[in-house]
């Protein structure tokens, strides 16, 4: 899976994910220095700044953006950039906060605090969760009336019916994954039909016999792609997201963007030599491809080549006429009745309101005989409004030419008309991004955060990120980098639960985490801050330095009192997290000599893996290094190896690295059953836990977590959760990076951008109010 493929490549310097929001998404602004000020006010900005915005007609903000797939749809979007156009020409029927957390009463609005700001949210519309005695669950979606489509046509809950049966056709193959949720009836409407190319997949590659469901030349036709073209279009897929996701720039090789995946190739090497490298790396090819998929599978990349005659759907069995769990209360509400409860489902009732009457067919939705605007197995007509999106969103799409996507104001958006009349959004390379703000040519960009990017930027402004010629919002990358420890290989005794195998990892902790200031600021400087907690500072579960009991990650001793104060200097801090790690391990059951210094009973060699390439390229190396230092003085060997990306990946599937560092992508939702449950520990289940920590009430926890609606008993369930994980000594949070969002100071109303983005409210989040000087 492309998550853990790359949790070290994750880590690198000049990598960064661009994250988009959705729609009601998210974001931060923090200014470069580590002390907040208002965005804007930073440095020597514009003497005009706070003048009125300029006025809405025939105003223009030229945004740059990489190559687009030319899917704008709602339905089928798939890169990056595309989703962009969706985001600004579609309404979705949720409202989400600037941690990603839905809005239940987004009709009448509602006030969430962040980061010590009250924020209001409003939306199209609102939901009500009702978990019901038998299990099951009740989401009731209500409709803000007078929502119209950019053409003027009035939106009713029918369009959100429609959007929801096309994403639950058995046909389906674009990204979302609605039709997996426990809605009741959705099995047996999907069940007794699928596409044709699935239908072939399954009847196997050993020679055609006559059936009623497609014929030799169409079977020949699906092998043939199969077998010959979907490896390279699997390993080009791989190549893609790395691309657009700003791992890899556009006009890097295969080899080169390879190698960013775990895989080292001959220069000229081609997308079917990468498909070659990745089936030679495993036993078979079925594993090979389960493992490196970016998305997809060779099945779903060949059928989505070969076109609708091979996406159409054919009756294999009996099916349901409709989906039970979808019931229709009236011209703008709804209910989905789920078997039981699920805690990520909340975030997929955030359906986009889709326009019946442009992606469907109107004759064919009577909702009262199980018709809702398309054929049953046909998406053909949907698909084809692909490269035209039409939506109830802040911008209308007015055509695609030359590299340019160009939007215009939509009149008819729920919170008004946008004051920015058009939208340029226009193809480039990451490079000339920053160049081109600087130049005229764009205003607004986000480019790929590095000491280069960083230093342009400082150089427009004479010296500040945020100056007379860029403003430059720093905002916290979705995920977060760590060091971790494996209990069953790091403990004493044999017991990896026990309180003294617990002393022995919080030992090593407690040096880790007192190097982490320094180096890591060394490492990133503004394009990073050290993290307390094992959880991405993005989510709105995460603690915050304001909230009560919010301490820094093992910075108590054995005996549970502070180990640092004010007044202590660097040194100082490090002479104290010395004698603290040295009564850890002594309560782990060590003998130290004091007359030496040293531990003489610790003959154990341990060791650390650094995913640096062996070029020592890794914020976490220097963290390593200086406590192995420290640890040697003590008598203890802690062994860092700088290792290629192979070896530490192959290392942590196989639960053979003692210690490694690496980092997490997160989800909007901060659901822990992946990483810390027990049942993903050992080598079981997902194997997805390499921390070995099993622990009885931390699985209570997540399960409750998951169990739980209630947006704020979550957050104090999983702080009680990570204060568990991090009792095990098993993980160090050691820096959130951040993403960066570039804009024109001379052409942009600097009051009129989102303050505090994240990565759920990105600088269109609220596109409507943004004006230009």
């Amino acid at each position: 899976m492309k998550s853990k493929k790359l949790l070290a490549l994750l880590l690198s310097a000049g990598m960064t994910l661009s994250m988009l929001s959705g729609c009601g998404g998210t974001a931060e602004t923090e200014v470069p220095d580590t002390t907040e000020v208002e965005q804007g006010h930073e440095g020597n900005t514009d003497p005009d700044q706070g003048q009125e915005p300029a006025p809405a007609q025939d105003t223009t903000i030229v945004y740059a953006t990489s190559t687009f797939g030319q899917k704008f749809s709602p339905f089928f979007a798939t890169t990056a950039y595309d989703m962009e156009v969706v985001n600004l020409t579609q309404g979705g029927l949720l409202a989400a906060d600037r941690g990603g957390a839905i809005i239940n009463n987004g009709i009448a609005g509602e006030t969430v605090n962040y980061n010590g700001s009250d924020y209001e949210y409003t939306g199209m519309g609102d939901v009500e969760v009702v978990q019901n005695a038998d299990g099951s669950v009740d989401y009731n979606l209500t409709m803000k009336e007078g929502i119209k489509f950019s053409d003027g046509v009035d939106a009713t809950i029918d369009d959100v019916i429609f959007t929801i049966y096309v994403l639950s056709d058995p046909t389906y193959d674009g990204s979302s994954t609605i039709y997996a949720l426990p809605i009741e009836g959705m099995e047996e409407y999907r069940g007794g039909m699928d596409s044709r190319g699935n239908v072939i997949f399954a009847d196997g590659n050993e020679g055609y016999t006559a059936n009623d469901l497609y014929t030799e030349d169409q079977y020949n036709k699906f092998w043939d792609y199969y077998n010959n073209n979907a490896g390279a279009d699997f390993a080009q897929e791989i190549i893609d997201y790395l691309v657009d996701n700003g791992y890899n720039s556009a006009d890097d090789s295969v080899a080169v963007c390879a190698e960013n995946w775990g895989f080292a190739l001959e220069d000229g090497a081609t997308t079917q030599d990468f498909w070659d490298a990745i089936v030679a790396a495993y036993d078979t090819v079925e594993e090979a491809e389960a493992t490196e998929s970016a998305g997809s599978t060779r099945l779903s990349l060949t059928i989505a080549a070969l076109g609708a005659e091979f996406e159409s759907g054919v009756s294999t069995g009996e099916t349901a006429a409709n989906i039970s769990g979808i019931e229709r209360t009236g011209d703008y509400s709804m209910t989905i009745h789920m078997t039981e409860y699920d805690a990520t489902a909340i975030y997929e009732m955030n359906f986009t309101i889709a326009p019946l009457h442009y992606y469907g067919d109107t004759s064919l939705y009577v909702y009262a005989n199980n018709s809702f605007g398309f054929v049953k197995g046909d998406l053909s007509g949907v698909k084809a409004r692909n490269t035209q999106p039409l939506g109830c969103g802040p911008y209308t799409f007015e055509g695609y030419s030359n590299g340019v996507v160009t939007l215009k104001a939509n009149p008819y958006y729920f919170e008004g008309e946008p004051k920015t009349t058009y939208i340029l959004m226009q193809e480039s390379v990451d490079s000339d991004y920053v160049p081109g703000i600087v130049t005229g040519s764009f205003d607004i960009a986000v480019p790929s955060i590095s000491d280069d990017v960083v230093k342009a930027i400082r150089d427009a402004n004479g010296g500040d990120l945020i100056g007379n010629t860029i403003t430059t919002a720093l905002v916290d990358y979705r995920g977060y980098g760590y060091l971790g420890i494996n209990a069953d290989l790091v403990n004493v005794g044999g017991d990896p639960g026990s309180d003294a195998s617990k002393n022995l990892r919080k030992g090593f902790m407690t040096l880790f985490s007192v190097y982490r200031d320094t180096v890591i600021n060394s490492y990133y400087g503004d394009r990073a801050s050290v993290i307390q907690y094992p959880i991405s500072n993005t989510s709105w579960a995460a603690p915050r330095p304001a909230d009560e009991g919010y301490v820094t990650a093992y910075s108590v001793d054995v005996d549970g009192n502070a180990i640092y104060d004010s007044s202590m200097n660097e040194e100082q801090r490090y002479e104290a997290a010395r004698q603290a790690a040295i009564g850890y391990f002594i309560a782990a059951g060590f003998t130290f000599d004091e007359a030496t210094g040293q531990f003489t009973d610790c003959t154990q060699t341990y060791e650390i893996m650094i995913p640096g390439q062996g070029q020592q390229d890794h914020p976490a190396y220097g963290v390593a290094v200086a406590a192995s230092e420290v640890l040697e003085s003590l008598g203890i060997k802690l062994q860092v190896n700088d290792v290629g990306t192979s070896v530490w990946n192959n290392a942590l599937e196989s639960n053979t690295a003692m210690m490694w560092a690496a980092a997490w992508q997160a989800s909007v939702d901060p659901d822990m059953t992946q990483v810390y449950s027990s049942a993903n520990a050992h080598g079981n289940g997902t194997n997805s836990n390499h921390y070995a920590v099993d622990d009885a009430e931390l699985d209570a926890l997540i399960l409750a977590g998951r169990r739980s609606a209630d947006t704020e008993e979550r957050k104090s369930i999983y702080k009680e959760a990570m204060e568990i994980i991090m009792d095990w000594g098993c993980e160090l949070p050691l820096y959130q990076r951040k993403d960066c969002t570039t804009f024109s100071t001379m052409r942009i109303d600097i009051n009129t951008i989102p303050q505090d983005m994240t990565p759920y409210w990105g600088w269109y989040a609220e596109i409507n109010n943004m004006a230009t000087r």
